[in-house]
């Protein structure tokens, strides 16, 4: 999977007076096309679960998990609301795994076991995967550990949600020259607590340097694309770059792209209610580019 998602991994209980661990982490975005990046993904995943696991465990070491599993999950769905919570708590969860590969398994609520099956046919579309998990499902508890539930705030590249958000250096020392394993190589500390300000603020000074970058070498098809990330964190900053991206075009650019890509971000916003406002202004303007934009951005504002 190329785009970024929420990946559980499952620890075992450290102790039998402890429940076993599910920590969720992003896996960040990486090009399919481009293998570095997808394995640098997929490391970083799962250095970050262990890190946490650890924090949480008190173990000597990163303790090994089960396995991972990788629901789709709506945060307008009351049913994921538990699992996508900012910091985890102990919850009462339905288990399952296939007979001879306890690794592959599937975690999730459910007021009953029939309600968790519905969830999980509704999570994760691979019929097969669901026919060869063992019924009956049991009950457990487990502890819900987030990437808020310990401070990687203060290693903030821990926290990228693309691959896209680190420079050049960064990849090449975190991929292949062990930054990685330096920035893991002790718990992160577990207090003070991580409030939802701070983390957002982080995540905002990575899409922040980013954009500066794409805006310093004049690319603004990616600066387009970096809108809608933007839009996660900071509306009105979102909004103003739309604005600026839309009256700065070159002959040369992607307009096809860009014209894409700020729909996209336009569309994120649609809750935003200066949204209107720059909307209602573009209408009156009525330019190729702007009416393109709001073109596509109707088709998009039809599947919210």
């Amino acid at each position: 999977m190329g785009i970024a998602h929420q990946r559980f991994y499952f620890f075992p209980a450290a102790a039998p007076t402890l429940p076993p661990l599910l920590v969720r982490v992003v896996r960040p975005t990486a090009p399919n096309a481009a293998e570095p990046a997808v394995e640098f993904a997929e490391a970083l995943a799962d250095a970050k679960a262990g890190a946490l696991a650890w924090a949480w465990s008190g173990a000597g070491g990163p303790p090994a998990p089960l396995g991972d599993f990788s629901p789709h999950l709506d945060d307008q769905d009351p049913q994921d609301a538990e699992l996508l919570a900012f910091h985890g708590r102990t919850l009462e969860l339905w288990w399952t795994a296939e007979e001879l590969l306890p690794a592959s398994f599937a975690i999730g609520p459910g007021a009953d076991e029939e309600a968790f099956w519905d969830w999980l046919a509704a999570s994760r579309d691979d019929d097969a995967f669901v026919a060869r998990l063992r019924r009956p499902a049991t009950r457990i508890a487990v502890r819900l550990v987030t990437e808020a539930d310990a401070r990687l705030v203060d290693t903030p590249l821990l926290l990228v949600d693309d691959v896209d958000w680190l420079t050049a250096d960064e990849f090449a020392h975190l991929a292949h020259g062990g930054g990685l394993a330096a920035l893991t190589a002790r718990p992160p500390a577990t207090s003070p607590a991580v409030t939802q300000a701070e983390f957002r603020a982080a995540k905002l000074a990575l899409v922040e340097r980013a954009l500066a970058h794409d805006l310093a070498h004049g690319d603004r098809r990616s600066a387009a694309f970096r809108a809608s990330e933007l839009a996660r964190f900071d509306p009105p900053a979102a909004l103003a770059l739309i604005e600026r991206l839309a009256g700065s075009l070159k002959r040369k650019d992607d307009r096809k792209g860009i014209v894409w890509a700020l729909a996209y971000a336009l569309h994120r916003l649609r809750r935003e209610p200066a949204r209107a406002d720059l909307l209602e202004r573009w209408r009156a303007a009525s330019d190729a580019l702007r009416s393109d934009i709001l073109a596509e951005l109707a088709r998009l504002d039809r599947y919210p």
